[in-house]
């Protein structure tokens, strides 16, 4: 219910502007007369799920964050809601991303389901790797969404590892939105304004390698020399991103990405 609420109103907007021609799609593809709803059908569904899967995962990794770190004072949530809530999100953003792939498939534009479901088949040569990031981040969320459930068969050890991957998954579907995204082509300000927003994720994601939640247990709380060299480095690469994310925004050059 959640997700359909989500999509609707996004599919709506996105619908009425295309069937005006004036959705950044059918301008940004002025040649292709989108606004025949008939054909472009899947269009709106493509778009709409994908822009919903990506606002939803931006929450499930902030709230990820969230719960793998000492609890802040200002957050409202407790763990537990934390947790029931981030785990949802993420069955949700699975069904989302579904969703995206399967109308990218009766786009019209020449896909299928080889080339939405297989890597280095689209025809499109420009749109090549933005294709294959988001088939990457497909198949990984896949994988690893059903981890929760089988935590006590592979142990908790392993599917806390294997959950850090879930970061992955974020930053593949966010490389592809830029790269692929008409929407944010067309509106000057989604550029930089998603570059800026994932500066609130970078800080949690420091703040979760330098202040680790602690067990109980007062063995469990050290930490061998390797594994803080690593936290230290990931969390001063964390540090330069957001510098450079600054350094993109303010110097305008939010759209270099369309180049690669």
């Amino acid at each position: 219910m959640l997700g359909f609420l989500t999509v609707l109103p996004l599919y709506i907007w996105i619908y009425c502007l295309q069937a005006k021609d004036m959705s950044p799609a059918a301008i940004g593809m002025s040649s292709m007369h989108m606004n025949r709803m008939g054909i472009f059908w899947s269009f709106p569904i493509l778009q709409a799920a994908g822009l919903a899967a990506l606002m939803w995962a931006y929450i499930g990794v902030f709230l990820g964050l969230m719960e793998s770190s000492k609890r802040a004072p200002w957050f409202p949530l407790t763990k537990f809601q934390t947790d029931r809530l981030h785990r949802h999100i993420s069955l949700l953003v699975i069904g989302l991303i579904l969703v995206h792939a399967v109308a990218t498939a009766f786009d019209a534009m020449g896909d299928n389901f080889i080339t939405v479901f297989i890597p280095w088949q689209e025809s499109w040569k420009a749109a090549t790797l933005g294709y294959n990031l988001g088939i990457f981040a497909f198949y990984l969320a896949l994988l690893l969404g059903p981890t929760y459930y089988l935590r006590k068969k592979i142990g908790v050890r392993t599917w806390r590892i294997a959950h850090r991957f879930t970061l992955v998954v974020y930053i593949l579907s966010v490389w592809h939105t830029l790269i692929l995204g008409l929407d944010i082509s067309y509106y000057g300000w989604i550029r930089p304004f998603m570059w800026l927003m994932q500066i609130p994720l970078l800080v949690l994601f420091i703040r979760r390698l330098l202040q680790p939640a602690q067990s109980t247990k007062k063995s469990s709380s050290a930490k061998t020399s390797w594994v803080r060299a690593i936290s230290y480095c990931f969390a001063s690469m964390s540090g330069a991103a957001i510098v450079v994310i600054l350094v993109i925004v303010i110097s305008g050059h939010s759209g270099f990405i369309q180049n690669i």
